[in-house]
C-alpha cells in the first residue's frame, strides 16, 4: 500500500487531535473496575490463565485483558502509570490499524481518513480515556481491526494460506478473549467475505470453487463461535452470575438500546426513539442498497452485528460504541465520498481540502461537547492507597482493618481490593460499617481490630482501637486528645467532632455544621461559660424562627436567635453538676428550621470555635 506524503501528514494530524483530547488518560489513578479486574487476575492460577488465552472454552472472565492485569501488576507492583500509559498507546496503536484497515478496503485515501476522523474520539467515551478498566475494549477493537485487515488481503480467485487461516482463527480466538462481544469477528468475515467477494463469485459461475475455498474456514470458525458462548460466555461466573450481563432476545429491546446509543453518538442533540432508530436504519439500508455501495452495505452491517451484543443486554456506558462506532464512520464516509466525488475540481485537492474541512468540524462539534475533566485528586483509590503507603508501609499478615464511613461505593468491594492489592496480601481482613451486610463486622464474632479508619475531607483518620464500638460511637481518635477548647484553624478539630460537622478545606477555617451537631470535650466540673464563635449568610440569617439550641449532656443551657447576618457569638453558663468529672462533656447545638438548599440538604451554621472558659 502506497502512502503519499500528504496522506501520512493528515494522519499525523489525526492523531494529534486524539492525543489533544485523550492525554489525560496518562494522568489518572486505579479506578473501581481497575480495583476488582486486577485482582480477579491476580488471585486466578496463572497457569490457568496463561491457557485461558488459547482454550476458548474455559470459563475463565476475559482472559486477554486479565494478562495485561496479571503482567503489569508482576512486573511493577501497585502503580498506575505504567498500566495506563499502554492502555493510552494502545487508543494510538488502534488509531493507526483502524486507519490501515479503512485504506484497505475504501475506495480512496480520502474516505479512509474521514472514515477515522469520524471515529477517532467521543466524548461519550469517556470511561475509555480515563480509566484501563476499559483494558478489554481495547483489546477488542485490536484483535477486530487486525482480523479483518488480514482477510482484507484475500483475492477471491485464491484460498487464503494455511499460515494466513491459521493467524485469522488466532485473532478471532484473542479478540473473543479479550470481550464477549469479541464473537462478532467471525461473523463480520463472512460479512466481508459475501459483500466484496460473493458478487464477483456469482458473475464469474465459481460457486463450487468458491465455496471449496471459504468452507473449511468458516466452518471451523463457527463451531469454535458455537463452542466458545456455550462452554466459556454460559459457565463464567463473573458472565452467568451477573444479571446485567444476561442477554434479552427481544427486537423492542434491541431498537430501545440502539436508539439510546445513537443519541449518545448525537450528545443528545438528537434523541432517537424505537420508531425514530428503526426509521433510520430502514434509510441507512436503503440508500446502501440504491448506491450499490458495498462499504455502505458492510459499515452498516458492522454496526449491526456489534452492537447486537450490547443491544440485548442492560445498558451500558458509551464506550461499549467503540468498536461498533466503525461501521457507522465507514458508512458516512463512503456517502461522503460519493458526494465529494461530485465536486468538479482536481481530485487531490479536492479530496483532502474536504478531509480537513470535516475534520475541523468534527473536533469542534466534539470540543463544544465535550465533558469536563476528571480530576483524579478525587479517586478514593488514590487517596486511600497513598495515605496507607505514607502512614504505614507495611501491614503484618492478617490484619484486621474497620472502615467506620469510606469513599468507596456501597456495594462494591473496591475499599477491600485496594488495600489487598497494595500490600500483595489476601490475608488482610477489611470491614465497613457504611457497606452491604455481606462487608460489615458479624455482630456474633466481633474482631479486635488493629486499625479502624473513618472518612474525613482530607483523608482518613484513625480512631482509637482499644474499645472500637466506643471509639465509633464518640468519634475518639488515636492521634488526637480533646481538651476544653475546639478551633477550626488547629489540626486536631476533628477531635472535638462526634457528628454533624461537615468535612473541612485546610484552607479555610471554617466548618458547615448540620441542623443537629454534638461535640465532645474533656474538662473538670466547675463554674465555667460555653461559647461559640460563628458565622451566617445572608440566606441563613434572613429567615424569622430560626435559632440555635445549646444542650450540655442533654440539658438546654441557652438559645440565640439566628437573625445576625456575618460574625456571631454566644456564651451560655454551665453549672458544674452539668460537666462529666470522668469522662467526655457532649455538647449539642441545635438549628431550629434550618436553611434547606435546592438539593433539600439542611444546613446549621459556619462553625469556628467552640469551648469552654472559667
Amino acid at each position: 500500500m502506497k502512502v503519499s506524503r500528504t496522506e501520512r501528514l493528515s494522519l499525523a494530524a489525526l492523531l494529534a487531535i486524539l492525543t489533544w483530547f485523550t492525554w489525560r488518560g496518562l494522568t489518572q489513578y486505579y479506578s473501581g473496575d481497575d480495583m476488582m479486574n486486577m485482582y480477579g487476575a491476580w488471585k486466578l492460577n496463572p497457569w490457568t490463565l496463561a491457557k485461558a488465552q488459547l482454550f476458548f472454552w474455559m470459563p475463565v472472565y476475559r482472559p486477554a485483558g486479565g494478562a495485561v492485569y496479571r503482567l503489569f501488576y508482576a512486573a511493577f507492583g501497585f502503580h498506575p502509570e505504567p498500566l495506563y500509559v499502554f492502555s493510552w498507546l494502545l487508543l494510538v496503536v488502534n488509531a493507526v490499524l483502524a486507519w490501515r484497515w479503512f485504506r484497505a478496503i475504501s475506495a480512496s485515501a480520502a474516505v479512509a481518513l474521514i472514515a477515522l476522523s469520524l471515529t477517532l474520539v467521543h466524548g461519550t467515551f469517556q470511561d475509555l480515556y480515563i480509566s484501563a478498566g476499559t483494558i478489554y475494549d481495547r483489546l477488542w477493537f485490536l484483535f477486530t481491526v487486525l482480523g479483518l485487515t488480514l482477510y482484507a488481503r484475500r483475492d477471491w480467485r485464491f484460498r487464503l494460506s494455511l499460515p494466513a487461516q491459521l493467524g485469522i482463527g488466532l485473532l478471532c480466538i484473542l479478540s473473543m478473549g479479550s470481550k464477549e462481544s469479541g464473537v462478532a469477528l467471525p461473523v463480520l468475515l463472512g460479512l466481508y467475505e459475501l459483500i466484496f467477494h460473493f458478487p464477483e463469485v456469482r458473475r464469474q459461475r465459481a460457486i463450487r470453487a468458491w465455496l471449496r475455498d471459504v468452507a473449511p474456514l468458516f466452518a471451523t470458525l463457527a463451531v469454535l463461535s458455537l463452542v466458545f458462548v456455550l462452554l466459556r460466555v454460559r459457565h463464567t461466573p463473573e458472565l452467568a452470575t451477573t444479571p446485567a450481563y444476561r442477554p434479552h432476545a427481544s427486537i423492542t429491546l434491541w431498537l430501545t438500546r440502539v436508539a439510546d446509543y445513537l443519541s449518545l453518538l448525537t450528545y443528545h442533540h438528537v434523541t432517537f426513539t424505537i420508531p425514530t432508530c428503526a426509521l433510520f436504519l430502514v434509510l441507512l439500508t436503503a440508500a446502501a442498497i440504491v448506491l450499490r455501495n458495498r462499504e455502505m452495505i458492510f459499515g452498516l452491517g458492522f454496526f449491526v452485528v456489534t452492537i447486537t451484543p450490547v443491544a440485548l443486554i442492560a445498558n451500558r456506558p458509551g464506550y461499549v460504541l467503540y468498536v461498533p462506532d466503525l461501521g457507522l464512520g465507514l458508512y458516512f464516509a463512503a456517502a461522503l465520498g460519493l458526494l465529494i466525488g461530485r465536486i468538479p475540481l482536481p481530485h487531490k485537492a479536492r479530496d483532502f481540502a474536504a478531509f480537513a474541512l470535516i475534520t475541523l468540524a468534527v473536533a469542534w462539534f466534539h470540543q463544544r461537547n465535550w465533558p469536563a475533566p476528571f480530576d483524579p485528586e478525587y479517586s478514593p483509590e488514590r487517596r486511600l492507597a497513598e495515605q496507607l503507603r505514607r502512614d504505614y508501609p507495611k501491614l503484618p499478615p492478617q490484619s484486621k482493618l474497620l472502615f467506620v464511613s469510606d469513599a468507596f461505593p456501597k456495594p462494591a468491594y473496591d475499599l477491600l481490593f485496594t488495600v489487598r492489592l497494595l500490600y500483595q496480601d489476601d490475608s488482610i481482613a477489611v470491614q465497613r460499617l457504611d457497606a452491604p451486610k455481606d462487608q460489615q463486622p458479624d455482630p456474633q464474632q466481633p474482631l479486635a481490630y488493629d486499625h479502624v479508619f473513618v472518612s474525613s475531607g482530607s483523608g482518613y483518620l484513625e480512631l482509637d482501637n482499644r474499645d472500637y464500638a466506643e471509639s465509633v460511637r464518640l468519634h475518639i481518635l488515636r492521634d488526637f486528645a480533646v481538651g476544653r477548647e475546639m478551633d477550626a484553624r488547629r489540626r486536631d478539630f476533628d477531635a472535638y467532632v462526634v457528628s454533624g460537622v461537615g468535612e473541612g478545606d485546610p484552607s479555610n477555617p471554617t466548618r458547615w455544621t448540620t441542623p443537629r451537631a454534638t461535640l465532645k470535650f474533656d474538662l473538670y466540673p466547675a463554674p465555667a461559660r460555653f461559647t461559640a464563635k460563628f458565622w451566617l449568610p445572608d440566606f441563613v440569617a434572613k429567615t424569622p424562627g430560626r435559632t440555635l439550641s445549646v444542650l450540655v449532656n442533654g440539658k438546654e443551657i441557652g438559645t440565640q436567635p439566628l437573625d445576625k447576618e456575618g460574625m456571631n457569638e454566644l456564651s451560655f453558663p454551665v453549672a458544674p453538676g452539668q460537666i462529666t468529672p470522668n469522662g467526655f462533656t457532649l455538647v449539642e447545638m441545635n438549628v431550629a428550621n434550618p436553611y434547606r438548599d435546592p438539593a433539600g440538604q439542611d444546613f446549621g451554621v459556619v462553625l469556628l470555635r467552640a469551648g469552654f472558659v472559667y
